[in-house]
């Protein structure tokens, strides 16, 4: 199972997510960096494990359609080695292209900013979020109903678990698997440790993306 380090970007600085608020999240506080500068954070966090992909929440771009696309090319210029996943807030196809045409770059087209439904039908080689909050399906029901639209990868987001430490939304999980028994589904939010892991593997979880787990130390990836 991929273990997917996450990023939540504000104002150019790395910031820790707790709950729906992303808005207003604080900068990141973490026992395995001192820094909130993205650079830094990154290398801090591959110095520990040598994770393949890393998760970037742009919340500029997500929020106020300001992707910061410059950060981006830096990154993967800086960690060849690193696939990034990144969730701007694609709302459009010339969103989505912006992406995609940097290397090295998997948009993730998250399910509450999308007004282009169509680009779920080209979009084979993007990841799907379908997100979640208060019990609600954020976005465009289309989306969820339409699971043959979805592409190969989809991220479980529940927002409410995330940071909330009260464990991963397994029933998220199913529905999806429910609707689409072939696809990868990469679980968001509310990982505690590595039991969590344990539970998501056993429930044919691909991966799951983690922030808290890991910057409180109750994730010790040097160990796994």
């Amino acid at each position: 199972m991929e273990i997917i380090p996450v990023i939540d970007l504000m104002g150019g600085i790395v910031v820790q997510a707790g709950g729906g608020d992303r808005q207003n999240y604080p900068p990141l506080q973490s026992v395995l960096t001192e820094y909130i500068e993205p650079e830094k954070v990154i290398a801090d966090l591959r110095s520990t494990y040598p994770f393949k992909i890393i998760y970037i929440a742009d919340l500029g771009g997500i929020f106020d359609q300001n992707p910061d696309l410059a950060l981006y090319q830096q990154l993967v210029t800086i960690f060849p080695e690193v696939v990034f996943w990144i969730d701007a807030g694609i709302k459009s196809r010339q969103d989505w292209q912006a992406l995609t045409d940097i290397p090295d770059v998997i948009p993730v087209i998250g399910s509450e900013t999308l007004d282009n439904l169509t680009i779920l039908k080209q979009a084979r080689q993007s990841v799907l979020s379908l997100d979640f909050q208060n019990g609600k399906f954020l976005g465009n029901p289309e989306i969820w109903q339409r699971s043959e639209w979805w592409p190969d990868t989809i991220i479980a987001m529940n927002l409410d678990n995330v940071g909330a430490q009260e464990g991963p939304d397994i029933k998220l999980l199913q529905q999806i698997r429910e609707k689409r028994s072939d696809v990868d589904v990469i679980v968001a939010g509310g990982v505690r440790g590595l039991q969590d892991l344990q539970v998501l593997e056993r429930e044919n979880a691909s991966g799951a993306l983690i922030a808290s787990a890991l910057h409180n130390g109750y994730l010790d990836m040097a160990n796994q």
